[in-house]
């Protein structure tokens, strides 16, 4: 939490390619075209969007739904998220939650539509099981998911292991270790199949991925 505290002021430069992994900005740029069509695409009734950071996304979702739940972990995320829900004129229809969604207490067979972003691959397999009975618990039948998360690519095996401890690096110099995983079609195929949720879209690009359907 030190690592996404320190970072919420500076996270969404990723978006605009500045500080990247992988050394091709529009790489970057290009993916997130990619997602904005998905996601203004994307939600109904009351969204939950599971680690929304700074809510980049918000935008595109929001005129969707008629409610929203935004949770965090980190203060500072949430604190930036709060800030752009102002500017955004939302406040009314969002309600915030600052906590580890693994203890938080939410409601079952509550939620329409559930966003989760750049949250699972920060998850071992067995908290990606909790994860996935959880979420199936809090949402309605056939309430739709929308997985945004980082892309296992040819690009980016020249700079990054699939799986394991990795250094993150801050605009100061400050230099973090997280765990880290990254997401083939076939990984998404099989998260689907296995927590019985039905995949409708996928798209798959050098550094981001979407992965859309809904509650079996």
């Amino acid at each position: 939490m030190v690592y996404y505290d320190e970072r919420a002021y500076e996270y969404d430069e990723i978006y605009q390619g500045r500080g990247p992994a992988i050394p091709d900005s529009d790489a970057y740029k290009n993916d997130v075209e990619k997602i904005k069509e998905t996601v203004s695409a994307f939600g109904k009734g009351h969204l939950i969007d599971v680690g929304c950071g700074t809510c980049f996304w918000l935008p595109f979702y929001a005129r969707n739904c008629s409610q929203i739940t935004l949770i965090d972990q980190s203060k500072k995320m949430l604190s930036v998220c709060k800030e752009r829900v102002d500017k955004l004129g939302l406040r009314n229809k969002c309600h915030f939650i600052q906590g580890d969604f693994f203890r938080v207490d939410l409601e079952d067979n509550a939620y329409d539509s559930a966003l989760v972003g750049f949250f699972i691959s920060h998850l071992s397999l067995e908290q990606e099981r909790m994860f996935f009975a959880k979420l199936k618990r809090i949402l309605k039948p056939n309430a739709q998911l929308l997985i945004i998360d980082s892309a296992w690519s040819e690009k980016r095996k020249k700079y990054r292991k699939k799986e394991g401890m990795q250094k993150r690096r801050l605009n100061n110099g400050r230099i973090f270790t997280i765990y880290k995983r990254y997401f083939d079609k076939t990984d998404i195929e099989r998260m689907f199949m296995t927590y019985n949720f039905k995949l409708e879209s996928l798209y798959v690009g050098d550094v981001f991925l979407t992965a859309m359907g809904y509650r079996s």
